[in-house]
């Protein structure tokens, strides 16, 4: 088992080089595509991908639109197999292993690289960053261990997947009895976010970018995180932190999101189901500007965790700041004077969550951010917006009451102790965002 999983590392390393080398990366459409196909191969052993669901999944189009009058996906995918073997003859002339895109079938092939037996490679597969071989320090494993200890549970968003699956399954009467009915308020509210027949993405959050980020000290921004061009100077920056190189690919190539994210997606699939919207879920490192553009979304996590969340920083005064001495972060009002940004740092009796509502990036739809400092303020928050009295609270204290709309906002919320009722959860902040 080990041995396959390091395997597939390996062959995921080189899929994120591929994808930011100049052949691939300097082309969004092309570099989608490629991610798309190389991860339903690696993820899901997949031997037959079609066009059609090319279409649909990478280039936007219906799920049953006329693949003979559209060719969109042969002509990329015949790019796409050019690109490849220009990589493989010339900036990846060294890789051991080879991706091609067989003709007729778009589940790329991953091959050892024919070579004399002078020059074949070791029975153990060594990991490449950045075209040079790192051999792993005798203590990388322990290190690699003991640092994802540090960052506390991590869930594998695939383990989501398979519980998602059985959990579809649930009949509606059986969805009746956990709840999923609502108030008229608490389903206005909902509605927005869930739009019927429309889909809303819940892109959950990448501990691995965040922990990367937290022990070198370093920001990855959007543009970097989406076009991977942070994967390139792994060997760079992580000295700083006495990160090498191969722990530093181990740690952000992980698909992990944090417990508080995972957490939260049984309720927030139920209560799509309640409004009638349809619910669809990604991993933020496989998400996009255009479904962003195209669909409402729920954003789980901070900027650093889940960098989607950085196109709407202008328009919200609350940010969120990692204490390296205690290991949390803590909420920061950028709207507030200086001497008041910092308020919020201690919170040595119970935590802070923070809720937004505003646009998506095309104004046809509406985007829910929920971030906190821990598991139970997000789950604290989920609640609050399910709780009628929780939710007028929050309405009476935002402009635009008597709109049929629930208004944009901005509001933070502060969780006594212990306590995980959303009743307790005292409103700090709430405000229209900038427009």
């Amino acid at each position: 088992m080990g041995r396959v999983s390091n395997l597939v590392d390996v062959r995921r390393l080189l899929v994120e080089r591929v994808a930011v080398s100049r052949y691939i990366g300097r082309s969004a459409r092309l570099r989608n595509l490629f991610l798309y196909v190389c991860e339903r191969v690696l993820k899901e052993d997949a031997d037959q991908i079609h066009e059609q669901e090319l279409g649909h999944a990478v280039f936007g189009r219906s799920r049953d639109y006329d693949t003979g009058a559209d060719n969109i996906v042969r002509v990329h995918a015949s790019l796409l197999r050019k690109r490849l073997e220009q990589y493989f003859a010339a900036e990846g002339k060294d890789e051991p292993i080879i991706i091609e895109l067989p003709k007729g079938n778009y589940a790329p092939v991953f091959r050892p690289r024919v070579q004399s037996a002078a020059e074949l490679p070791s029975a153990e597969p060594v990991p490449f960053i950045d075209s040079v071989p790192v051999t792993p320090s005798p203590a990388h494993h322990l290190r690699f261990l003991l640092t994802l200890g540090a960052a506390g549970v991590l869930f594998i968003l695939s383990a989501w997947l398979l519980i998602r699956q059985a959990r579809d399954r649930v009949s509606p009467a059986a969805a009746r009895a956990e709840g999923v009915e609502m108030n008229p308020a608490v389903r206005q509210f909902w509605s927005q976010v869930f739009p019927a027949a429309r889909q809303t993405d819940i892109v959950m959050d990448d501990a691995g970018i965040a922990l990367y980020q937290e022990l070198t000290h370093t920001s990855v921004g959007l543009a970097d995180y989406f076009d991977r061009n942070y994967l390139r100077h792994l060997g760079e920056k992580s000295p700083a932190a006495k990160l090498d190189g191969a722990l530093a690919a181990s740690i952000v190539l992980k698909r992990q999101s944090s417990y508080s994210s995972t957490s939260l997606l049984w309720r927030l699939s139920d209560i799509a189901r309640g409004v009638h919207g349809q619910a669809a879920v990604h991993f933020a490192r496989d998400y996009s500007f255009r479904e962003l553009k195209a669909n409402s979304a729920v954003l789980l996590g901070n900027k650093s965790s889940d960098p989607w969340i950085e196109p709407f920083a202008s328009r919200l005064g609350l940010t969120w700041k990692f204490d390296e001495q205690r290991g949390v972060y803590y909420p920061v009002d950028s709207w507030s004077p200086p001497a008041d940004s910092d308020r919020y740092r201690s919170m040595a009796e119970g935590g802070y969550a923070s809720i937004a509502l505003v646009p998506n990036l095309s104004a046809t739809g509406s985007v829910l951010i929920l971030s906190g400092s821990g598991g139970s303020a997000i789950v604290t928050a989920r609640d609050f917006l399910v709780d009628p009295p929780s939710l007028a609270r929050l309405r009476t204290r935002l402009p635009g009451k008597e709109s049929a709309k629930f208004p944009y906002f901005e509001t933070l919320l502060h969780i006594k102790g212990r306590s995980r009722l959303p009743s307790d959860a005292a409103i700090v902040v709430s405000r229209a965002p900038r427009t």
